[in-house]
């Protein structure tokens, strides 16, 4: 015991002294290049971003972590016209570890790919694009970038985009937990209180086999600053298990091309379904944020995937009333005396099976092995709480939660149910269930737009007992 605190202050002064670094998406303020006219009827933002980071990880039953990542990340924003805009990113990363880094031979299964450079070290990279065309009243957009829906602050179960935490089951090597961008086109109308928007997605599951998704959204925006949103996503694809493999007769060899008939504007993907013989991932999700008393934010989300009726969700007997649910309670910009405080607190409830689909991977709510909702996974649940005291330069941050995730059958991103399996559920099944419990603090200072600090320290209490230490930073070009 006495190593593992001593190593803290260690780290602590290690961190100062390499100046790691934080990674910052990019200050606008920081442009270092930018072309414009004297109208502004165009505009060409260009800036670089220079990243280290280091963490150690300290496990029980598992050797300590020493891991560092070093990046180079390049912007480009900006707009040709009035109403064409556009936004990119690529991010450059060299990874080194004390541990053994296994090979990845690019199968989207694995997830983001990566290459390895020796047993210690790896290099990979990500990138993402996107272009909008205002037309009125629709707008028309295409990209290679990541999908993000719901008020959730912290964990959306609908449609996370790039959102992603620590959890100690990811502590290894072998695969990158970041999520993967996915290439889509779509448009949006917008009319009075009234905001449509739909997309169409190609995501991956196996090389040089087809897996879509479709996601459209009605988003009412009610007096008293209350939005209510409604969303339907559909998935499917072509078979990726092996001809003999899953004991489901619907799912055996069969291939999948690009339904058209989801890109129509307005109909239900549940009918849609239905004409088109039964077989897709249908998923039907609602949403809320009520800002009516100032500073305050109130916010759910319900998923709902391929429940029979509302009433089934309090219905266990049946596994495929899947479902998943995040509320919360946010308070911002309370002034404290000289700081600025903001607070939330937010319970992530997810069934078992959420996410997954008798099918198999070419119908999972997943992207390079990666759920699209939330990275909790199915079978879970979360209580988060966290309070953040601006002065200034200085944020700091302090948090607390309490993390419930079950690793039996069910509990898997890539679990199938069969025809001979039980057809109920258990939530949170004590024997298979792992349980911990963390307290945490971050540090950050940006001492100028183009420099920025952060530390942090957070203890795990529980089945994952240890802490994780980490020290991140960036120079904006």
């Amino acid at each position: 015991m006495m190593k593992e605190y001593f190593a803290i202050p260690v780290l602590f002064i290690l961190m100062v002294v390499t100046g790691a670094l934080a990674f910052n998406s990019g200050d606008p303020k920081a442009n270092h290049l930018s072309f414009a006219n004297v109208e502004k009827d165009y505009e060409v933002n260009i800036r670089g971003q220079l990243v280290d980071s280091v963490a150690m990880t300290n496990l029980k039953n598992a050797p300590t972590h020493y891991d560092n990542s070093m990046s180079i990340r390049l912007f480009l924003d900006g707009h040709f016209t009035q109403k064409l805009w556009f936004n990119s990113r690529v991010k450059v990363s060299t990874d080194y570890t004390n541990r053994d880094i296994a090979f990845n031979y690019y199968t989207p299964i694995e997830g983001i790919p990566f290459n390895k450079q020796s047993e210690n070290k790896r290099t990979w990279d990500l990138f993402t694009a996107s272009i909008a065309y205002q037309l009125e009243p629709v707008k028309l957009m295409a990209g290679f970038d990541y999908l993000e829906w719901g008020p959730a602050r912290r964990n959306h179960v609908i449609l996370r985009g790039e959102k992603s935490y620590f959890r100690p089951w990811q502590d290894s090597s072998s695969r990158i937990f970041d999520p993967a961008p996915t290439p889509y086109f779509g448009y949006q109308f917008e009319i009075g209180p009234v905001t449509y928007t739909q997309y169409a997605a190609k995501i991956f599951e196996k090389k040089n086999t087809g897996k879509y998704m479709h996601a459209h959204r009605l988003d009412l925006r009610l007096p008293k600053q209350i939005t209510l949103g409604l969303s339907e996503t559909s998935i499917y694809g072509t078979t990726t298990e092996a001809a003999g493999t899953n004991p489901n007769e619907d799912a055996d060899s069969s291939g999948r091309e690009f339904e058209w008939a989801y890109v129509i504007p307005f109909i239900p993907y549940v009918f849609q379904e239905h004409l088109q013989g039964d077989q897709d991932n249908i998923s039907l999700a609602f949403d809320l944020s009520v800002k009516t008393i100032p500073y305050w934010e109130f916010y759910g989300e319900l998923l709902w995937d391929d429940m029979k009726s509302p009433t089934s969700m309090f219905d266990d007997s049946w596994w495929g009333n899947k479902w998943a649910t995040t509320v919360g309670i946010a308070r911002d910009s309370i002034r404290i005396g000289a700081f600025l405080m903001d607070w939330l607190v937010e319970y992530t409830r997810i069934e078992p099976w959420v996410y997954t689909h008798h099918k198999g991977g070419g119908y999972t709510y997943g992207n390079y092995a990666q759920s699209l909702g939330s990275d909790l996974g199915a079978n879970s649940q979360e209580i988060h709480t966290e309070a953040s005291f601006t002065l200034g330069i200085l944020k700091t941050t302090l948090l607390a939660g309490n993390v419930a995730k079950d690793t039996a059958f069910g509990g898997n991103l890539w679990d199938i149910h069969g025809p001979d399996d039980p057809t109920d559920k258990k939530f949170l099944n004590k024997k298979t269930t792992f349980e911990y419990k963390e307290l945490g603090a971050t540090i950050e200072i940006t001492p100028w737009h183009w420099m920025n600090f952060r530390t942090g320290y957070t203890r795990f209490f529980g089945d994952y007992e240890g802490f994780r230490a980490t020290a991140t930073g960036s120079l904006q070009w």
